[in-house]
């Protein structure tokens, strides 16, 4: 997870990029089970006042899935399945911030998104602590919620992904 802004007076835009490679092996059925899920964001940013900003962009959400059986059983060894989908959705968020003259800070994000034209409904809440190391470094403590609720399709082919991704985050931030 990696994220990457650049402002300039008023105006700014930025990055959020997280890939979650997830797998498992099962011993019954024999069977390798990859789940890799992408998320890439694109936004702009509006300083509002001295503690606040708004965001907007999009965000490229991506799952690719595969199961591959290792001994034969019902289906020969070797077979697999794989599966991806990929969508995109709008976002737009608020970001508020204290005092950057503080030691340390704190930084509460919150967006928005879907809207029914990818996701049903994306949200997101991100609050951090920053602790200032040294004139342009700061450690990061914070915790992230991302919830997602998509759905495509119909019947059999119908997908849903309707999950929360959740975790403590630590980080460093470096200011040019």
């Amino acid at each position: 997870m990696g994220i990457v802004a650049a402002r300039k007076g008023n105006w700014g835009v930025g990055t959020d990029v997280i890939f979650m490679g997830l797998g498992a092996t099962a011993d019954r059925p024999a069977a390798d089970v990859d789940f890799n899920q992408t998320a890439f964001a694109l936004y702009g940013m509006r300083r509002l006042n001295a503690v606040a900003e708004a965001t907007f962009g999009v965000r490229v959400n991506g799952l690719d899935g595969g199961l591959t059986f290792k001994e034969q059983s019902v289906v020969p060894a070797g077979t697999g399945l794989s599966q991806s989908k990929w969508w995109v959705d709008p976002i737009v968020g608020l970001r508020l911030h204290s005092n950057s003259a503080r030691r340390v800070n704190a930084t509460l994000y919150g967006e928005i998104g879907g809207f029914g034209l990818g996701s049903d409904l994306e949200w997101q809440i991100f609050p951090v602590a920053d602790v200032r190391v040294l004139e342009r470094m700061s450690l990061e403590l914070g915790y992230r919620w991302l919830s997602m609720d998509y759905t495509t399709g119909d019947g059999s082919d119908q997908f849903t992904w309707d999950t929360l991704t959740q975790g403590p985050v630590v980080g460093f931030k470096f200011q040019f």
